[in-house]
């Protein structure tokens, strides 16, 4: 069982986030008066939940969601512990669809041309972990519209969240992370795309395309840095291709980041 483990993790994140904190000036080292009931707080209940909520099984359900009369698109995830996949889809009339793996909340409508989709993994239901009950993960695997014009935006926790954009239209995508690893790779042919990463304790790689140009900022606290500089060459504190002013596929990156790593390729 992966328990313990997560456990020991969390504590480790918590202990190194307070330090950091204290180390900074952002709070007094009174804080440890609170830190240590807190955590007892946290073990106990951890004991008490997880063995209840890990004999339920997990609710897998697959659901699609059509794209109407839209000639656009916004989709949203809100989703904590688990790993979340995003690629395209081939299914014809298709705004976005998949398989949820412990169930999933989702609220349609339309804005004009645009077909708006929130996806919320359901609150009210206690799950023993990010692996789930009865040893199943909790996992969604979900496919978007290759054609339409889409937004994204990613509000996630501490999870793994593995998106493959290439073969989509995305135009702007919003991930706002915490303890988390990200793999992205973005649009080979959608014209301009912006790309806002907003990141923890986290470990983000991005992947831009052969043929696509970009812009990068980055801001980092704690994290470190790689980019490519031979694709994309650095003037002070950003990144550019050579070819970004006249280039057809592009992609503008921005980047901030607390503590972990930073990765863009």
């Amino acid at each position: 069982m992966r328990r313990p483990g997560v456990f020991i993790g969390l504590f480790i994140v918590l202990l190194g986030a307070v330090l950091l904190a204290i180390n900074l000036g952002y709070v007094s080292s009174r804080i440890w008066g609170f830190f240590w009931p807190a955590l007892l707080v946290l073990m106990g209940a951890w004991i008490l939940l997880a063995p209840k909520a890990s004999d339920k099984p997990l609710a897998v359900e697959h659901a699609t969601y059509s794209v109407g009369e839209a000639s656009e698109g916004e989709i949203s995830f809100h989703y904590g512990a688990g790993v979340l996949h995003i690629a395209d889809s081939t299914t014809v009339g298709e705004l976005a669809g998949g398989t949820f793996t412990g169930g999933v909340l989702a609220d349609q409508s339309m804005r004009g041309s645009t077909a708006v989709l929130s996806l919320k993994f359901p609150s009210d239901r206690i799950i023993g972990g990010p692996w789930g009950s009865r040893g199943k993960a909790i996992e969604w695997v979900v496919g978007i519209n290759p054609q339409l014009p889409l937004t994204l935006a990613l509000h996630t926790g501490a999870n793994e969240q593995i998106l493959d954009l290439s073969r989509t239209q995305v135009k702007n995508l919003l991930l706002e992370t915490g303890a988390s690893h990200s793999m992205i790779t973005l649009p080979s042919a959608a014209g301009f795309t912006r790309a806002t990463i907003k990141s923890g304790v986290a470990d983000v790689n991005i992947t831009v395309p052969e043929g696509v140009a970009a812009a990068i900022d980055v801001h980092a606290g704690l994290s470190g840095i790689k980019v490519n500089s031979e694709r994309f060459p650095k003037t002070g504190d950003h990144y550019q291709s050579m070819d970004y002013l006249t280039a057809v596929n592009k992609v503008e990156i921005h980047v901030e980041s607390g503590l972990g790593s930073v990765s863009i390729q």
